[in-house]
């Protein structure tokens, strides 16, 4: 995997044809992002500005990240960069950007750090991108439109079979080479706000200016032709979250329905002996809220503990503390009854809890494979390019789950019940079906 990333990555950034995008594409829409990608520092010579930030970026990240060559030789990391640099008289802004990305998801080619990279659509990044005003998910058949704002709401539902004439298959693994990653599962969760990006599409020559074309099959079996016009990526922020890596809310469906609550639980309903807490950002709990959980484990009545983690992308190590104590507790006590559900939003600190979680053997891991390593480099820091605007987030530390010589790049659920388009079409929670067919 490492290679192949690598491989791709030299092909990017060293002048490389780019894949011919489709012409004849109409104007923009009234309120729709049709200015040109500019460098946000105009007072500095074009040329000087940009391999001034590359000449800096990794002196700027070896600095910050204690192992910066562990995916890719530094040597590598430096070649790549005096290619891009001397593309720069010749390439656009975007291809320099989507060249630049692509040297940063380098340091991550071999797993483990994907708190090393550049997320051009954060709310602190100066470069200028904007985003369709859709949210997807890859699910195993394929990338489909999960939420979207007007006027595109009715391609909620629809699978996308191409982008700008491009199958999406190859746009994905095109993309593919800029996306920082722990493993396979964190690439599989990233993969659709880059997608969403124009400047991402142009930058590798997929998509010129304007609206993005998309060829959809909806839920009925119906092709559809789209053009798609981009919305500013504060807009796109403010209504998806700068985050914008969750499925949208289901008020109906119990593991979608509470994604802002730090922590809940109730009795399943039809198995009124099995708990299911959910636990989704690795924040402080008040202690009255933990005593009343606590209260709620130790009620006889409660058989079997479902944990789910899988909306759970981290926070504070240091606050792993009580939630940790209480279920490995109650684990130790009802060996082979805590069931943890895992999913590809499982990271950080969420993934180090899962890591110590399952140590002992006594605990039954559900669901999909966490996208966080069980020991990865975090604690990341900013290093902004000043004349890009591009922010690059650098890990400055291992944080070690359970070991810090800790191979693995995820944790194979036990209980494999991956979520497919039909599961979430139909408000179905695949890991509450598994566990209801397995019996009690």
């Amino acid at each position: 995997m490492g290679l192949i990333v690598r491989a791709c990555v030299f092909a990017l950034v060293a002048a490389c044809a780019p894949i011919a995008a489709p012409s004849g594409q109409g104007p923009s829409a009234p309120g729709a992002s049709t200015s040109p990608t500019v460098s946000p520092a105009p007072s500095v010579d074009r040329v000087t500005g940009w391999r001034s930030d590359l000449e800096e970026l990794i002196p700027g990240m070896d600095r910050i990240h204690p192992k910066l060559d562990h995916g890719t030789p530094m040597a590598d990391l430096q070649a790549a960069v005096v290619h891009l640099e001397a593309r720069v008289p010749t390439a656009t802004d975007d291809e320099l950007m989507v060249g630049l990305l692509g040297i940063v998801a380098m340091v991550s080619a071999a797993g483990c750090d994907a708190h090393t990279g550049a997320y051009i659509w954060g709310e602190g990044s100066g470069y200028p991108v904007d985003s369709l005003p859709l949210r997807l998910w890859w699910f195993d058949e394929g990338l489909y439109v999960v939420d979207a704002l007007d006027p595109y709401r009715d391609l909620i539902g629809a699978r996308i079979d191409t982008i700008e004439g491009h199958p999406t298959a190859v746009v994905t693994a095109a993309i593919q080479p800029l996306v920082p990653r722990d493993n396979a599962t964190t690439v599989r969760l990233l993969m659709p706000r880059f997608v969403l990006v124009p400047q991402v599409l142009r930058g590798l020559g997929l998509a010129d200016a304007g609206p993005v074309d998309l060829d959809t099959v909806g839920g009925d079996g119906q092709p559809r032709h789209t053009s798609v016009n981009p919305i500013s990526m504060a807009a796109y922020n403010g209504w998806a979250g700068p985050y914008g890596l969750h499925l949208p809310r289901q008020a109906n469906v119990p593991y979608l329905s509470r994604l802002d609550d730090l922590l809940w639980w109730q009795p399943l309903p039809d198995d009124p002996s099995t708990l299911f807490v959910q636990y989704s950002r690795v924040e402080a709990i008040p202690s009255t809220q933990v005593a009343a959980l606590t209260a709620a484990l130790a009620d006889p009545a409660v058989d079997r503990v479902v944990l789910d983690i899988r909306h759970n992308y981290g926070g504070e190590v240091s606050a792993l503390g009580p939630v940790l104590s209480l279920f490995q507790g109650w684990a130790a006590a009802h060996p082979g009854r805590l069931v943890l559900v895992t999913g590809r939003n499982t990271f950080s600190a969420a993934s180090l809890l899962a890591a110590r979680l399952a140590a002992p053997g006594n605990i039954v891991v559900a669901g999909e494979p966490m996208g966080g390593c069980p020991t990865a480099y975090g604690d990341s820091s900013d290093l902004r390019l000043p004349y890009s605007g591009i922010v690059v987030s650098v890990a400055g530390s291992l944080e070690v789950g359970v070991a810090a010589d800790d191979r693995r790049t995820t944790i194979e659920p036990d209980l494999a019940a991956p979520l497919t388009a039909a599961d979430w079409a139909a408000g179905l929670d695949p890991v509450l079906a598994a566990l209801a067919a397995e019996g009690p």
